[in-house]
């Protein structure tokens, strides 16, 4: 479970403990749920697992070349 997950749990529980304690502990099975079935898809069907990595060297690549030309653009207009 990420943080923003557990802050917004304890936001809208601030002042009731036995809801923050339902939340996160359903926040928490929920997590646990979802990577199981997460991970029995990926061994089942090993392709999906080298589409999302594709995906990631692809969005990779793109901040890569943009952001070396954001450097550069920034670079070129700097004073000193």
């Amino acid at each position: 479970m990420s943080l923003d997950n557990v802050l917004a749990i304890a936001g809208i529980a601030r002042h009731h403990p036995v809801i923050l304690v339902i939340g996160l502990g359903l926040s928490i099975a929920l997590m646990a749920v979802g990577a199981s079935l997460m991970a029995r898809l990926l061994v089942n069907h090993r392709w999906i697992g080298y589409v999302g990595f594709a995906i990631i060297l692809h969005v990779a690549a793109i901040m890569i070349w943009e952001g070396t030309k954001e450097i550069n653009a920034f670079l070129d207009i700097w004073p000193y």
